[in-house]
């Protein structure tokens, strides 16, 4: 591969999306973190076409930054070679100044000293973005090109996404590292989270391999990716606060639609019963509700000032106890049923349905979209034990 190849925009979203994906998939997979970064150097390589790549730790302590990991860099350079964490280097300047830097040409650059490891490497262009920490950043990925390069808007949306979810990554390595320390010395296993892990991971792959890239930008596609990732993480943190791992659906819905509700909580009323749902039925619940609000806020009753939502849910006694769910728009825009079926079409009325094991229903009224959504509660955890 050399950084002469080009792609036509199309081609590079589509490098990028499958870039995230398979990371996505691998780095829930792996326990080990060297293994996890030149995983991640190797996919961003081949999805900007720049064959130099590398992850520069922070090592705080001694002031400088270690080439942790990298491709195609020559032997003795990764694992060894280091630059102070100082502005006089490019990932140091990147980590003091916070955000993504880039230098389309090294020779007129005037903000920081090009290393001697990138001189004699024949690099003429880098970017470098934080990979950030819960304390600290762990330090940068910087991305090396061997002839100019304009890195766009598109080239920086990617890899601050990609670092994001490296650093998540090495995060979930260091806790199981720590669970893992703690099990020897407590004689407790980490089966239960190994497989919630592998259940979480298969919903993050599925949401980025079917997040359409089709007429948006890398940023679009990000912010599209990140929302549904962060409402998996507000079912997961109430699923690890609670003693029985399990999650009262009302508390997952004010927490899900609190960004919508700040300004006049009553834009969106929330009623339902009490209910206890198993960490699976509270990923999907929280993944419904969040794809709904975006809609809403986008083509419906959210969006305009007289609009509202009613979001409702009660128990029957059918076969076991099942919930009812109700969201109904109201005052809103006119409703015009879409031409195609998009993604988040899809999720509710397929993916959730499926996964609830339950029945899901999207009624394009004119004075509102409704949606229906029924599945029987869980009465045993995600690992077959009883409730």
């Amino acid at each position: 591969m050399t950084d002469g190849q080009t792609q036509t925009v199309e081609e590079s979203l589509r490098a990028q999306r499958a870039a995230l994906a398979d990371f996505g998939l691998f780095a829930f997979q792996s326990d080990d973190i060297d293994t996890l970064l030149h995983r991640a150097c190797e996919l961003v390589s081949a999805a900007l076409n720049v064959p130099l790549v590398k992850v520069l730790e922070h090592l705080p302590d001694r002031g400088e930054m270690l080439i942790r990991s990298g491709v195609n860099w020559e032997p003795g350079v990764v694992g060894h070679e280091t630059f102070g964490d100082n502005e006089d280097s490019p990932g140091g300047y990147a980590l003091r100044a916070d955000q993504p830097v880039v230098s389309a040409d090294l020779s007129v650059e005037d903000r920081f000293r090009a290393p001697d490891v990138l001189l004699r490497h024949g690099v003429k262009s880098v970017v470098n973005v934080i990979i950030a920490g819960e304390q600290a950043p762990f330090g940068v990925l910087e991305v090396d090109a061997r002839e100019p390069r304009n890195f766009g808007g598109d080239d920086i949306a990617f890899l601050r996404t990609y670092a994001n979810l490296l650093a998540a990554a090495i995060e979930r390595v260091r806790a199981h590292d720590a669970l893992r320390q703690s099990a020897r010395e407590q004689g407790v296993l980490a089966r239960e989270l190994g497989h919630r892990v592998k259940n979480v991971l298969g919903l993050i792959r599925a949401l980025a391999s079917l997040t359409s890239a089709e007429g948006r930008t890398a940023e679009e596609f990000r912010g599209a990716f990140i929302d549904r990732l962060q409402a998996l993480s507000a079912a997961e943190s109430l699923v690890f606060e609670s003693s029985d791992e399990r999650v009262d659906p009302l508390a997952l819905a004010h927490e899900v639609l609190a960004p919508y509700r700040q300004g006049d909580p009553k834009k969106i009323a929330i009623e339902g019963a009490s209910v206890r749902l198993s960490p699976r039925q509270a990923r999907m619940f929280g993944l419904a509700l969040h794809e709904l609000a975006t809609n809403a806020a986008k083509h419906g009753a959210i969006g305009v000032a007289q609009g509202a939502v009613r979001l409702g849910w009660h128990l029957e006694e059918i076969n076991g106890r099942r919930i009812s769910l109700t969201w109904q728009e109201v005052d809103g825009p006119e409703i015009i049923p879409p031409k195609r079926t998009g993604f988040g079409t899809r999720l509710l009325e397929d993916v959730v349905a499926h996964e609830l094991r339950g029945k899901a229903e999207l009624l394009y009224e004119r004075r509102g979209l409704q949606y229906r959504l029924e599945f029987p509660v869980d009465e045993k955890d995600d690992d077959g034990r009883s409730a």
